[in-house]
C-alpha cells in the first residue's frame, strides 16, 4: 500500500513537496559548506600562530577528511539507497556539529587531526551532498537540473556570506569561539529541517509522482504499479535508465569521469583552502581577501543557474559540452589568480571562476543522474568518492608544502595548470553508456 504523507503536500495548489526538500537541502549545506569547505582558510593562520603548525601540517585534516570520505563513501551511498537519506542526513548534521564544538577544545596537533580530520569530516562527508542530492534525485526528472541548480543557488547565496560572517566571529572572539559558534547552529539548522522536508523514500511511495506529474486515482492504489510508472515517466521523459552499480561499473564512462574529475581535486585546495593566506601572501588586505572568496562563491549563481537548466534541455550527447565549457573558463580564471597583484584582477578571478565553477557544479549531478538513473545514484557517487582518494588526501598537504618550502605557491598554480588541461581533454570521451533495461523490476525498490 501507498504510504501516507500530510494532505499539506497533496493538494495540488500548493507547493509540489520536492521544491520544500531543495529550500531545506539548499539552506543545511549553504551553512555546511560555508562553515567547512569555505572557511577552512580562515583558520590556518591563527593555528600557525597559536600552535606553530606548518601549512603542510594543517592540510592534513583536508587529507583526512578526502581519506575518510572515500573510505565512508561506498557505505554511506549504500545505507542511503537502502534506508533512505533522511537518516544518514541527520546522523551527519549531528556528528558534524557535534565535532565543531569539539574544535573548541583542541590543544594539540593530535587532537587537531582526531576533532577536524575525523569527526568533522565524518559528519560533513555524510550530512552534504550525498543524502540530500539522493532526496532530490528522487523528486524529480525532467525538471531534476532546475530543482539541483535551484538548491545550489541557495547554497551559493548562503555560503558567499558565511565566510565574511567567520571572519568577523574569529577577530572579534577568538577562532575556538567561531568554531562553537559553528558547531551549535549546525544542530539548530540541521535536525529540524531534515525531519520535516527530507523524506526516507521517493514520491511514489507517498501516491505522487516526480515533479508533481499527474496520475490517474487507479495507479495511485498500489506502490508496485506507481513505481513502474515512475520509472516509465523518467524513461519516457529524459531517456535515464536504472543503472545498477554492478552495471554502471562496466561501463567506460563511469571510469571516464573519475579519472576525469582529478585535476579539480588537485586545484581544489588553490580555490578554497589556500585563497585567502595566497591572496594575503601577495599583498592583499585579508577581509578583502575573504570578500574576494565570497564574491567567488555568489558569481557562481548564474552558472549553476546555466548549467543545470541547460543539462535538462540538451541530449544525453551533448552534456559533456557544458562541462568542458565550464573547465575551460575555470582555467581562465585560474591563470589570472596565478599573476593577481591587485584588488581588480582578483575580482576579475572571482567572477569569471565563479561563473565556470557554477556551470560545472550546476550540470555535475544531473549528468551523473541523466546517464545512470535514481535508483542507485547514493551507491554510485558515494563509491565515487574512494576514486578521489589519492589526489584528494595528497592536494592539501602538497599546496601547503609548497608554501612551506619556496614561500610562495607559484609551483602549486603551474601543476594544477596543466592538469586541468589534460582532465578537459578528457571529458570530450565522456559519452553516454549503453542503456540497460530493467523498467518493471519492482522488486529492486520495495
Amino acid at each position: 500500500m501507498i504510504e501516507k504523507i500530510s494532505s499539506f503536500w497533496k493538494r495540488p495548489k500548493k507547493v509540489f513537496f520536492g521544491w520544500w526538500t531543495v529550500l531545506a537541502s539548499g539552506i543545511m549545506m549553504s551553512w555546511g559548506y560555508g562553515i567547512e569547505t569555505y572557511s577552512i582558510g580562515l583558520y590556518i593562520e591563527p593555528l600557525e600562530k597559536e600552535f606553530g603548525w606548518t601549512r603542510a601540517e594543517i592540510g592534513v585534516a583536508s587529507s583526512l577528511r578526502t581519506i575518510e570520505g572515500g573510505l565512508e563513501g561506498p557505505f554511506g551511498g549504500y545505507i542511503t539507497d537502502k534506508y533512505g537519506p533522511r537518516v544518514v542526513n541527520l546522523l551527519g548534521f549531528i556528528v558534524l556539529g557535534l565535532g565543531f564544538c569539539l574544535v573548541y577544545f583542541i590543544d594539540s596537533f593530535w587532537m587537531y587531526l582526531l576533532v577536524w580530520g575525523i569527526v568533522v569530516s565524518v559528519g560533513f562527508n555524510l550530512g552534504m551532498w550525498g543524502p540530500l542530492g539522493t532526496a532530490m534525485n528522487n523528486w524529480f526528472v525532467k525538471k531534476r537540473g532546475l530543482a539541483t541548480s535551484t538548491c545550489r543557488v541557495i547554497i551559493a547565496a548562503g555560503s558567499s556570506f558565511i565566510p565574511i560572517l567567520m571572519l568577523t566571529l574569529i577577530t572579534q572572539f577568538g577562532w575556538r569561539m567561531a568554531a562553537l559558534v559553528s558547531g551549535l547552529v549546525t544542530l539548530i539548522i540541521g535536525i529540524p529541517l531534515t525531519w520535516f522536508f527530507v523524506r526516507p523514500r521517493r514520491p511514489e511511495f507517498y501516491g505522487l509522482m516526480p515533479d508533481g506529474a499527474k496520475v490517474d486515482d487507479e495507479t495511485v492504489k498500489e506502490k508496485d504499479t506507481l513505481i513502474r510508472a515512475g520509472q516509465e515517466y523518467a524513461a519516457k521523459t529524459t531517456g535515464e535508465t536504472e543503472f545498477t552499480l554492478r552495471q554502471a561499473f562496466r561501463t567506460k564512462a563511469y571510469w571516464i569521469s573519475k579519472v576525469a574529475a582529478w585535476p579539480e581535486r588537485i586545484a581544489g585546495p588553490l580555490f578554497t583552502m589556500h585563497l585567502v593566506p595566497y591572496l594575503v601572501s601577495v599583498g592583499i588586505d585579508r577581509f578583502d581577501a575573504t570578500v574576494a572568496l565570497g564574491l567567488m562563491v555568489f558569481m557562481s549563481i548564474p552558472g549553476r543557474l546555466v548549467g543545470g537548466v541547460l543539462s535538462d534541455r540538451v541530449s544525453l550527447y551533448r552534456l559533456k559540452y557544458i562541462r568542458i565549457l565550464a573547465r575551460v573558463i575555470e582555467w581562465v580564471g585560474l591563470l589570472i589568480l596565478a599573476y593577481a597583484r591587485d584588488i581588480w584582477m582578483v575580482y576579475a578571478y572571482s567572477v569569471i571562476r565563479g561563473t565556470g565553477s557554477g556551470m560545472n557544479i550546476g550540470a555535475g549531478s544531473q549528468i551523473i543522474t541523466r546517464y545512470f538513473g535514481r535508483k542507485s545514484y547514493a551507491t554510485i557517487t558515494g563509491l565515487s568518492a574512494m576514486f578521489g582518494i589519492p589526489v584528494g588526501a595528497i592536494a592539501p598537504v602538497y599546496v601547503g608544502w609548497v608554501w612551506d618550502t619556496y614561500g610562495s605557491y607559484e609551483v602549486a598554480f603551474t601543476h594544477a595548470s596543466i592538469l586541468y588541461i589534460i582532465g578537459t581533454i578528457m571529458w570530450y570521451f565522456y559519452n553516454p553508456p549503453k542503456r540497460v533495461d530493467v523498467i518493471g523490476d519492482v522488486k529492486r525498490f520495495l
